[in-house]
């Protein structure tokens, strides 16, 4: 019988998988029993929360993950891995994660993020700096990363007439999408757009990928927004051109590389707005719930498990 470790479930959820899959032994893991002799024997373990794992789960999965010999599933819910990657190649366990199932709640965020700077939303009661609104409307928009979250845009924007352009090294929709462009291109194409998007996975190679070079050959008093990790812009060089006012506006959804005092900041003079990791939040968590679900069922009957990460394109 094969023992199941969930994290973050109630007891009524977790008895109704016991219902569902009666060949799996199912066991309730927070910090207190991670790294107990029953918890590390486990085949699987599932996170849905996090919270409950806090203090155990970084080092499960920096080192402590070789203690779990039998583990050959590991799911964990949000879409960011990038604290994974250094680790990954030695992980001998399938690892699933919720890179596409964001995709509403960070697009949506990503659109709000745009409509305040273009609309001039914080700068109306600002005198000395008001902003005349910015239509989206036939703007030329490049989006780097066309995964789920990446597509999200590109389908909400096209619907406010924007002509949109992505970055993608496979196939996109192209129902969306008027021209796909390689990584390795974004350099020669990037001056030629009124709003670029980040919405890279951040890896080895899309680490500081937004730097001075990039910046500089963007269009002046063009919009940037980030739905990314940080760590895919360099930060300093992003300072470094808000204060020569390069840009009509960004906006960045702060995963850390910013101290924040409170959940929104706003400057004025640079209409630069910024918030504090709240893309990827939202009330609704049945997409959530129905993967690992799904995962489970598959798991049970021998079929392949949904949102497989990809040890050498990581992610």
């Amino acid at each position: 019988m094969k023992l199941i470790g969930l994290v973050g479930y109630k007891n009524k959820e977790i008895l109704n998988f016991k219902k569902k899959f009666k060949k799996f032994k199912f066991l309730n893991i927070n910090d207190k029993n991670f790294y107990n002799n029953e918890s590390t024997n486990i085949d699987a373990l599932i996170v849905l929360f996090e919270y409950p794992v806090k203090n155990s789960l970084s080092k499960f999965l920096s080192e402590k993950f070789k203690l779990f010999k039998n583990l050959k599933w590991f799911h964990l819910s949000r879409a960011g891995i990038d604290e994974c990657i250094p680790f990954m190649k030695n992980y001998k366990f399938k690892f699933t994660s919720g890179k596409k199932i964001q995709g509403p709640n960070v697009s949506e965020h990503c659109v709000a993020l745009l409509l305040l700077l273009t609309r001039s939303i914080f700068a109306m009661d600002k005198s000395n700096y008001y902003l005349r609104p910015t239509e989206i409307l036939n703007k030329k928009i490049l989006i780097t990363g066309l995964g789920g979250i990446g597509l999200e845009i590109a389908k909400k924007l096209s619907a406010f007439g924007a002509k949109i352009y992505s970055v993608n090294e496979t196939k996109v929709n192209k129902r969306f999408v008027i021209k796909n462009y390689k990584l390795s291109n974004v350099k020669k194409v990037i001056n030629n757009f009124d709003i670029v998007i980040n919405a890279l996975p951040l890896t080895s190679i899309t680490k500081n990928f937004f730097d001075e070079k990039i910046f500089k050959k963007m269009k002046k008093n063009s919009f940037f927004i980030n739905v990314s990790r940080d760590q895919t812009i360099n930060i300093k060089d992003l300072k470094k051109f808000l204060k020569k006012k390069k840009f009509a506006g960004v906006g960045i959804d702060n995963t850390g590389s910013f101290k924040m005092k409170k959940k929104i900041y706003y400057n004025s003079k640079t209409n630069f707005i910024l918030t504090d990791h709240q893309a990827g939040v939202s009330t609704n968590l049945s997409r959530r719930k129905e993967l690992i679900y799904n995962n489970i069922n598959n798991y049970y009957y021998g079929k392949k498990l949904i949102y497989l990460v990809s040890k050498n394109k990581e992610y």
